[in-house]
């Protein structure tokens, strides 16, 4: 007799909750993916993600002919920072109105209590963890730069949360000025002085500043790589930002592994690696982690998402036998 899982005893949703998309993720308790969807929300706003939220809920619950009952548990990955006891959320400053308890309680009314909320890069650390089960490499720091920036230190294959949650908060390492003075966040819901330099957006501004518009990081990584001096001058500079940010990481964990996520990692491949390992090298009198670009990919929020949720929804069903 071969022993499996009934298709319809249920499913987990991960969620990753971006400005630009909303992307959900739908995987059956066998741990197969069920559906697959993007929803771009009619504002960068918390009831424009919500909205959007809906409406891909309602499409990935109709392409695998489930209903909401049938959902064991969802996992939302979100910017910003989580609380780890209470759930609030704080600083997600790309995305208004997103970091209020209000947002929280919209969350539950949808989906119940079976609900947890958790920072977007510790699900995709998750996710790389899992990318990587083959080679043995459990601990590492996965740095991601998009929108937004943030990083993700893994022990064992374990995130490390903090206190409150704010551990790998690098968007807020304070920078200095070449007048001397040290530059920081401007309020509690401000971006960070990283941020506001080494962000996707900051890096399209300085290129336009250098005459050379691009209306993407993909299309100026790619400028880069094919020997536009503007280009490289700009992916340059986003390498030594990037590098500066890590050897703080370097010098208090000292991970045998880095590894590059969000649109800039992602872009920015192997040349950019490259990059931020020759800046990193120059920064450290001794030798310095492995820089390698992410395995998951894109994708990495939801995998990691799906994985905790998967956890969490056996926990529950165990626990009801």
């Amino acid at each position: 007799m071969v022993w499996g899982i009934d298709r319809s005893a249920g499913a987990v949703l991960s969620v990753d909750v971006g400005t630009q998309w909303v992307r959900l993720a739908l995987t059956g308790l066998d741990g197969e993916r069920l559906a697959l969807w993007r929803e771009r929300p009619a504002s960068p706003s918390a009831d424009g993600v919500l909205a959007a939220l809906d409406a891909g809920f309602a499409r990935v619950l109709g392409e695998a002919a489930l209903d909401r009952e049938a959902i064991a548990f969802v996992v939302v990955g979100s910017p910003g920072v989580v609380h780890p006891e209470s759930g609030v959320l704080e600083h997600a400053s790309n995305l208004p109105g997103w970091g209020e308890m209000a947002t929280l309680a919209a969350l539950r009314s949808r989906f119940g209590q079976a609900l947890l909320v958790v920072k977007d890069v510790y699900l995709a650390a998750l996710g790389e963890a899992q990318a990587r089960r083959d080679t043995g490499q459990d601990d590492f720091v996965l740095f991601s730069i998009g929108r937004g920036v943030g990083a993700a230190v893994v022990r064992a294959g374990q995130t490390l949360a903090g206190a409150r949650g704010l551990a790998g908060e690098i968007a807020f390492l304070p920078l200095a000025a070449p007048a001397g003075e040290v530059l920081t966040a401007g309020g509690p819901s401000a971006r960070g002085a990283l941020e506001e330099a080494a962000s996707a957006d900051a890096m399209l501004a300085r290129a336009a500043e250098g005459g050379a518009r691009f209306g993407t990081v993909a299309e100026l990584m790619e400028a880069a790589r094919e020997g536009s001096t503007e280009a490289e001058a700009v992916v340059d500079g986003e390498a030594r930002l990037a590098a500066f940010a890590l050897s703080a990481f370097t010098v208090v964990v000292d991970p045998p592994l880095i590894v590059l996520a969000g649109s800039v990692g992602l872009h920015g491949g192997a040349h950019f690696a490259e990059a931020v390992n020759r800046h990193l090298q120059s920064m450290l009198p001794f030798p310095v982690p492995r820089v390698e670009v992410s395995r998951a990919g894109e994708d990495a929020i939801l995998d990691g998402g799906a994985e905790k949720a998967l956890q969490l929804a056996w926990e529950k069903l165990s626990s009801s036998l």
